[in-house]
Parts: C-alpha cells; sequence; structure tokens
C-alpha cells in the first residue's frame, strides 16, 4: 500500500494536536483501508504518547521486535493501549467518545465474514462492541483474553508497559530476548530451501497491516532486521518552519484561503496570543465558494463533508420552515419592541432649547441655567451584534440545530436594520480557526451561515479574545455578543500556571473563557449565550455567562427565550 504524502503530513498533524507537543516525528502512523489519514487512531496514538511517554512506550515496543509474531503482538498491544488512553483522556477530550463510537461502528461495518479462525479480528470486533455498550458473542476463552487486553486506565506508564508484557506471556508464551533468541537459533538451522518462509519478522515492510486499514512504522533501515529501532527524533528549527508552513496551507485546503495577509496575522498572534493563549495561532476565513485548486487527501474529504453538512442543514431547516418562520417573525417583533422603547424620545434639562416655565425659578434663585428642554432621539444605527457559533465538535450532533438557532437570529436582528456579523470558531492542530460567514454590512449574506459545520476542538478564551479586538476596532456606539455554546472550552495546546503545564478543559477553560467574557463586560459590551449543551454543563455555562445565559429546549421557546436575553440587554445599553 503506497500513502501519499498529504495523508502522511495529515496524519503527523492528528498525532501532534492529540500529543500536545509538535516538536517531534511520530514513529508510528494509522490510516484507513483506503490510505487516508485515520482520525481516531491517530488521535490516540497522540494521547499514547501524551499520557504514558515515548521512552515507555518504545521500551515495550522494542521488546518483542524482531519477533516471528512481532505483527500480531504489535496490533493486540495498542488495542489494551487504546482501551487505557481512552479511559484517561475521554472526560477530557469531549470528541473522542463520539469518534470511538464513529470508529467502532465503521469496524463492525468491515467485520462481514472474517472467519472465526482470525484472532485479531475476531478480538477486535468484540473489543469495539463492547465501545457500543454491546455484549459480544464469545466464547469462555476469547473473553478471558479479551479481559485480560483491555488494560485499566489507571495504570502509570511502567504499570501498563508489565500488564502488556504479562499478557503476552500468559496467553503466547512471549518472553523478552529469550523468544527472539530462541527465533533466531532455529532460523540459522533452517535448511536454505525454507529460508524464505515464515521470515516476517525479518522484513516487515514499513506499511503493513493496522486493524482493518494501514499502520506506518518508521524505524531504522526501513523496518527491517533485528537491530532496528524506532525513530524518534526532534525537528530541526528549519524543518519546525517547514512543518509550520505545510500546516498553513493545510489549514488553507480544510478551511478556505485566509482573511489576512501572513504579516496581519503574525502581528495579531504577538498581541492576542500570549499569557494562557501562548503558542497558540489565529486563522481567519471566509471559506471558499469554490477552492482555487484541485485538493486531495483528507483535506478535500474534510471540504466534501461540510458541502453535505450545509445542505443537510438547509434540509433540517426547511422541513420545519413554517415553524422557524414563525419563530423568526416572533424574536423580530420582541427585538423591535425593544428597540423603539430603547428609541423613545427622551426630553432633557439643557442651557438652550424650550423654555419650562416651571423651572425659571430656578434660575432666579438657583443660578441654574438649565431651564430649558430638548427633546433626544437615539441613533438606531449605533448598536451592532456579534454573534459567535462553538463550531468544534462537541457540537456534532447538533450541527443543524445551531445553524437554523444562527440563521433566525441573524435574520431577525437584519429585519429590524440592527447590523449582525456571524462567526463560528473552532481549534486544529494548535489554530484557532474563526470562520466569518457575514460582516455587519452584508445584509444578503445570512444563507452562508448554514455552512456552519463542526470540527476540532474550541479554545472559546482565544476566540473571545480575538472578536474583542475586532469590536473595539468598529465604529458602532453600542455593541452586544451572543455566543452559541455548549460551555465546554477544550483545545490541546496547554495553560502554564505558575510553570506547570495544565490542559485547557473543564476548571482552566472554563475559568480562562469566563475571564476573558469579563474582559469584554468590562469595555461596556454585554455578552449573552444561547446555552446548546447538556445539562450536566450548566454550572459551566453559569460561571462563564452568570445570569446571561438561556437553554432552548423547544422550537417554541426559542423566538421568547431570545427574545428576552436581546431585549434585556438592549434596554440597558
Amino acid at each position: 500500500m503506497e500513502i501519499l504524502d498529504s495523508e502522511k503530513r495529515r496524519a503527523r498533524n492528528l498525532i501532534w494536536n492529540a500529543a500536545g507537543d509538535y516538536h517531534f516525528e511520530p514513529d508510528f502512523k494509522a490510516y484507513d483501508d483506503e490510505g487516508r489519514a485515520d482520525l481516531y487512531w491517530n488521535s490516540i496514538i497522540g494521547a499514547v504518547r501524551k499520557n504514558y511517554g515515548p521512552e515507555t512506550i518504545d521500551a515495550l515496543f522494542a521488546a518483542f521486535h524482531g519477533c516471528r509474531e512481532e505483527a500480531l503482538y504489535e496490533q493486540l498491544v495498542w488495542l489494551g493501549l487504546e482501551n487505557a488512553v481512552y479511559q484517561r483522556e475521554s472526560p477530557r477530550r469531549l470528541a473522542l467518545p463520539a469518534l470511538r463510537r464513529r470508529y467502532a461502528r465503521w469496524v463492525l461495518s468491515q467485520c462481514a465474514g472474517i472467519g472465526d479462525g482470525e484472532l485479531l479480528p475476531r478480538l477486535e470486533e468484540a473489543h469495539f462492541r463492547r465501545a457500543l455498550g454491546e455484549d459480544p458473542a464469545m466464547t469462555a476463552e476469547d473473553r478471558k483474553l479479551l479481559d485480560a487486553l483491555e488494560f485499566s486506565g489507571e495504570l502509570d506508564g511502567p504499570e501498563l508497559s508489565q500488564a502488556a508484557l504479562t499478557f503476552l506471556h500468559d496467553h503466547f508464551g512471549f518472553v523478552p530476548g529469550k523468544t527472539q533468541s530462541e527465533e533466531e537459533a532455529l532460523r540459522k538451522r533452517r535448511p536454505w530451501f525454507l529460508l524464505g518462509r515464515s521470515r516476517a519478522a525479518d522484513g516487515l515492510p514499513a506499511v503493513r497491516t493496522f486493524g482493518f486499514g494501514y499502520g506506518e512504522h518508521l524505524v531504522a533501515g526501513q523496518g527491517g532486521g533485528p537491530n532496528a529501532e524506532p525513530v524518534q527524533r526532534r525537528l530541526t528549527d528549519r524543518n519546525l518552519a517547514q512543518t509550520e508552513e505545510a500546516l498553513r496551507n493545510y489549514m488553507q485546503d480544510y478551511f478556505g484561503a485566509p482573511m489576512l495577509s501572513e504579516g496581519e496575522r503574525r502581528t495579531l498572534e504577538q498581541s492576542l496570543c500570549t499569557g494562557e493563549h501562548k503558542n497558540c495561532h489565529l486563522y481567519y476565513t471566509q471559506g471558499d465558494d469554490e477552492p482555487g485548486r484541485r485538493l486531495k487527501g483528507y483535506a478535500a474529504a474534510q471540504r466534501r463533508n461540510a458541502l453535505r453538512q450545509a445542505e443537510k442543514n438547509r434540509e433540517a431547516y426547511e422541513a420545519d420552515a413554517t415553524r422557524h418562520r414563525a419563530s423568526i417573525v416572533r424574536l423580530t417583533a420582541r427585538i423591535r419592541n425593544a428597540m423603539l422603547a430603547y428609541l423613545q424620545p427622551t426630553v432633557v434639562r439643557t442651557a438652550s432649547g424650550t423654555l419650562d416655565p416651571g423651572r425659571v425659578w430656578r434660575g432666579v434663585y438657583l443660578d441654574d441655567d438649565k431651564v430649558f428642554t430638548k427633546i433626544q432621539q437615539s441613533d438606531p444605527g449605533q448598536l451592532a451584534v456579534d454573534l459567535l457559533l462553538d463550531a468544534s465538535s462537541s457540537q456534532v450532533d447538533r450541527q443543524a440545530v445551531v445553524a437554523a438557532q444562527g440563521y433566525m437570529i441573524a435574520e431577525a436582528l437584519t429585519r429590524c436594520h440592527i447590523p449582525v456579523r456571524v462567526t463560528s470558531f473552532c481549534s486544529l492542530s494548535g489554530y484557532t480557526v474563526l470562520t466569518r460567514y457575514r460582516d455587519y454590512q452584508e445584509q444578503d449574506r445570512n444563507e452562508r451561515i448554514f455552512r456552519y459545520f463542526t470540527t476540532g476542538c474550541n479554545r472559546d478564551g482565544l476566540a473571545i479574545r480575538a472578536l474583542a479586538r475586532e469590536i473595539e476596532a468598529s465604529s458602532y456606539e453600542h455593541k452586544l455578543v451572543i455566543l452559541l455554546s455548549d460551555a465546554k472550552p477544550n483545545d490541546v495546546i496547554q495553560i502554564c500556571r505558575d510553570g506547570t503545564y495544565v490542559d485547557y478543559a473543564r476548571d482552566n477553560g472554563i475559568e480562562n473563557t469566563a475571564m476573558e467574557v469579563r474582559s469584554l463586560l468590562f469595555q461596556d459590551i454585554p455578552v449573552i449565550c444561547v446555552f446548546t449543551g447538556n445539562d450536566d454543563d450548566i454550572p459551566a455555562a453559569h460561571t462563564i455567562y452568570g445570569r446571561n445565559f438561556a437553554r432552548i429546549r423547544s422550537l417554541e421557546q426559542f423566538a421568547d427565550t431570545v427574545g428576552t436575553l436581546i431585549q434585556n440587554q438592549i434596554r440597558s445599553l
């Protein structure tokens, strides 16, 4: 199987993303049956490195390198590692359970026709049936084997390594060092006319079977020989620069052409990617109607997925168009009523204007020259709204709903002649990507919101900070920010606190996002949230947004709930 360079780069980026380290060359990469970088397994590979360290994992695989059954041992151990690291990572990588379920369903679709005598596919099928909550039909012997193989996430690196070697010893009779020596001695005694048989250990190809796909193993001498060892090298500065350029090209293929020049982007990063967002990057795009160049590989597949999702979003909206349009009408009325109340003529006292006879005495006795009145009319063009949509993978099951909600809010604001700018955000490979669907004056581009598509993680704090910089540059007197979010900030680039790196997830991510929201409030820019998450995440929404959030439980509640939030903020302007 020949793997394209673009897919190798994609696999490397996925591994780096999960490992939180972009300065090493992975010694193992995974691909599906068509040679495309496998999203789930490469994420697991990176997470294994992060949780157990490269030294531990390298030593584990080196222990059975050169064995006749190396390929089998290798895949069995990876199944055990997957089970352990999933238990560790799933609580803080919120997209991981969905990725695992999707991969498990794909595995089961590939299992039709697999013979009962094939151990590895049999165990893999049973393992991923368990991942889906099913109880697989297994023999007592296979069940005992799988129970021993599914290592616990509570084990640390050395304990996990020992558990894997114990598993291979108990069930396959493998003994590190001794097994390799005995097999080498047997090969030397083998007659010359049999030397070409059963020599897999001497010549395992760099790209070889891995599950129902392929794995690429970078070892000295292209993977052959008992003395070969995995390559684990740091990237040089030159290689790192080349990698960064390749990554930016990949972002363009994935999300569309950048809105900013490279110099403008770097200037923004120097200002915004500081403190708890150090080592992060920004990428602004409007997306592409038609890519400027022919795309291949994973980026092309994702672009096709995005186009399909846009159609699904539109179809879901049209399937319930009557209620959606009624919600827009009701929401428009709520906002318009608030604007009319806000824009009611206000009588103010001044030193010139229309004389108020009842206050003349104040000028005579109190030396108060404000005995005149004027009628002050507010300007409806001085309010602008920014709508920010969380487009991370944790929203994958709500894409059509979030797209519809974003469209209805933008359409209602547009009908009220309130300028609105709509942006989605996600993070991938260390980049926080902001996709601009429409700008303040682009009143005819609300349909673009149906292009909403989820992927990657979400660094809410950096997205809000970047938006705040754009709002500062706007000329509008009054500003309002509306987020559609599940209040689950989660990103692979860690935060440095007191010299210690911690994950940007759970309390750390929530605290950082709340801090960025407070910075907007200090600038007199109200922030409200249309909460799209689960009940378990309501405390996080309280922490981040205070009382300025609401959960939409049904379409019938949408106009009244969102309308009330917007009305309250308009009245306080």
